[in-house]
């Protein structure tokens, strides 16, 4: 099987992210595989925009035989048999959540406001305050046009012959989507798994100016690809 390289660009210090549910799974994960089965790449105190980042994680050839998961810090990963479920998945680049259309005349840029239920896929917990639960999009395995950016695993060996990157002219939001279009426009699976984690955001950014500016830019960019 080949080897997991968890990458992380937070703004936290280190002592920071130490508090964080990603750095928890760390130390978890650390007692089920060894340093020849999984690797990590934190890179804190980042000030970058994460396709910046990502971009460099692609580039570094210390990953291209591996599984590079790139996911947000307020994720703690709970599957006993991660490593086996991603070393199994069918597609190329693979996900939690996502969709397989998605319409961009409706007003916010972000696959779960921009589809019917019926286009929906994956499953993902969340937390907030002492509570927990599981959102079910819809089926936990399948081809996606979309998925979302908390956890994006690519297969590097056969990703890289396709010279596809992250869209660097985004900071944080809609580079998920961003990429997932480019990922198909160049014939690359996407798809969802059934992988346990829970997210410690709610994905509420959507009511930010920062994400208006940020729709605007994708949406003259990208509406003509879809």
């Amino acid at each position: 099987m080949k080897k997991i390289t968890i990458g992380c660009a937070t703004p936290l210090c280190m002592e920071d992210f130490e508090k964080t549910p990603l750095y928890k799974s760390f130390i978890q994960l650390k007692k089920i595989y060894d340093l020849s089965e999984i690797n990590f790449n934190f890179i804190t105190n980042n000030t970058k925009g994460l396709p910046e980042v990502y971009n460099m994680l692609l580039r570094n050839p210390m990953y291209e035989k591996d599984i590079l998961v790139l996911v947000h810090d307020d994720v703690l990963i709970e599957d006993l048999f991660f490593r086996e479920k991603l070393n199994n998945s069918p597609y190329i680049i693979t996900g939690l959540a996502g969709c397989n259309s998605i319409n961009l005349n409706k007003p916010s840029a972000w696959h779960l406001l921009c589809n019917s239920p019926s286009n929906m896929l994956g499953e993902v917990a969340h937390s907030k305050e002492d509570k927990t639960w599981t959102t079910v999009f819809g089926p936990t395995t399948g081809r996606a046009l979309l998925i979302d950016g908390l956890f994006i695993a690519i297969d590097m060996e056969k990703f890289l012959p396709y010279n596809v990157n992250f869209d660097e002219d985004f900071k944080f939001h809609h580079y998920d989507i961003s990429f997932c279009l480019r990922c198909n426009s160049s014939k690359i699976t996407v798809g969802v798994q059934p992988i346990k984690v829970n997210h410690y955001g709610l994905g509420d950014s959507m009511y930010s100016d920062e994400w208006g500016k940020s729709a605007d830019i994708f949406k003259r960019k990208y509406q003509n690809n879809i």
